[in-house]
């Protein structure tokens, strides 16, 4: 059967100003948090979506790596669903050190356990999390924060370190770099002088 709405032109909902965080308010975030501490620097460090955060078991985590596999979403009627991530596509992110020293700490034995279990067992609910989430946000000043800004907030760390458009799109798993480019080029330095400078550099160095 046709979908008589298919080619409709629904109006564009405007999305809310997106916030990024610095390394300061993140790790301020992450110690509000609590026991969610290692899952907010997962986040905000590694660009996990919440859901696929959620999924992560033991046996998901490497020396310093995550596989992020699966992705877990609630659905009315059925409750938190185990699926692929949004790509589809598993990959391999690593973990800086900093981030690694409390994640280690915290991780099962079993290898089929839940990193970041419900209080009452289980997939962790995006309610549960958001309790204490929410309540972190707003003690540091960032009142209205949402989990999906640490995932913002990891593209805009990791281009400041240097990263270019292929590495962030690997680290967030985009579909594709045009995607990366639509959200985050903004962000990307468009100093023509300085790379000016650079190629200067290079080839005087290697006149020489």
């Amino acid at each position: 059967m046709k979908n008589v709405a298919q080619d409709i032109d629904l109006p564009t909902k405007r999305s809310a100003p997106r916030r990024y965080l610095t390394h300061k308010q993140l790790q301020q975030l992450a110690v509000k948090t609590d026991r969610f501490e290692a899952l907010t620097l997962v986040l905000g460090y590694c660009g996990l979506r919440i859901g696929e955060g959620i999924a992560l078991e033991r046996k998901d985590i490497g020396d310093r790596t995550i596989i992020v596999r699966a992705s877990v979403t609630s659905v009315t009627g059925r409750g938190q669903v185990l699926g692929d991530p949004k790509t589809h596509r598993s990959r391999e992110v690593p973990v800086p050190a900093f981030v690694w020293e409390r994640l280690n700490g915290e991780l099962p034995n079993d290898p089929e356990a839940l990193v970041f279990p419900s209080r009452k067992g289980g997939h962790l609910t995006i309610g549960e999390d958001r309790w204490v989430f929410d309540k972190a946000a707003s003690d540091i000043g960032l009142s209205g924060l949402v989990p999906q800004e640490l995932r913002h907030t990891c593209a805009s760390l990791a281009i400041s370190a240097g990263a270019n458009v292929k590495a962030v799109q690997t680290l967030l798993g985009h579909a594709s770099a045009v995607m990366t480019l639509d959200l985050y080029g903004h962000l990307l330095s468009d100093d023509l002088t300085r790379v000016a400078e650079g190629l200067d550099r290079a080839a005087r160095k290697a006149a020489a």
